[in-house]
């Protein structure tokens, strides 16, 4: 199994991998698929809880003992996505990973080897890492440790990502004015 350091790269030996990341806080996982730009061609490219499935990218959240994981089938991703991004971030609002600890990203062929682990050691304020991606260079697949928190949270990370995001706020219906009072004559002197 490779160790990798921020930045390094390693090549992929098989087709169908699992990526996790161990956080020592309650976190989830996603997946962006980007393309050489590093935008999503659309929001259906953003692989979440809420939004499972891509193009040969499943999010599974926890079960069997099995932690949050990344699928991915590298021969069903589309042509013009160049890497798929895996992303954790912290469910606590107000955790960073520099106070409850670093992740640490693996990834695995399908029968479960162990193939690559990256461990962070960087993350200070943020909330949401792009922990590894696995990208296409020269027609094979790599896989590269990233490590690229942001302070701001998911809203910085998926803006920076081209994914559109509606922050604005629920039409509040129209109301009424009140009635103006009746005018009630003074009372009448005695």
């Amino acid at each position: 199994m490779d160790q990798l350091t921020k930045g390094a790269n390693a090549p992929l030996s098989a087709s169908r991998v699992t990526l996790t990341v161990d956080v020592p806080a309650p976190a989830d996982i996603s997946a962006l698929l980007v393309t050489e730009s590093g935008k999503v061609r659309s929001d259906a490219d953003f692989v979440f809880y809420n939004q499972p499935t891509g193009p040969g990218v499943r999010c599974l959240q926890p079960s069997a003992g099995q932690p949050w994981r990344v699928e991915v089938d590298l021969a069903a991703v589309p042509a013009d996505v160049h890497a798929v991004r895996v992303v954790t971030s912290l469910d606590d609002a107000g955790a960073t990973f520099g106070r409850v600890g670093q992740p640490v990203a693996r990834v695995a062929d399908d029968a479960g080897t162990p193939l690559v682990a990256f461990a962070m050691t960087d993350l200070s304020t943020e909330s949401i890492v792009v922990a590894v991606e696995l990208y296409r260079r020269a027609g094979a697949w790599k896989v590269r440790a990233v490590g690229q928190g942001y302070a701001g949270g998911l809203a910085d990370l998926i803006t920076d990502h081209g994914v559109s995001v509606d922050d604005a706020p629920a039409p509040t219906p129209a109301v009424a004015p009140p009635a103006p009072a009746a005018a009630v004559p003074p009372p009448a002197p005695p």
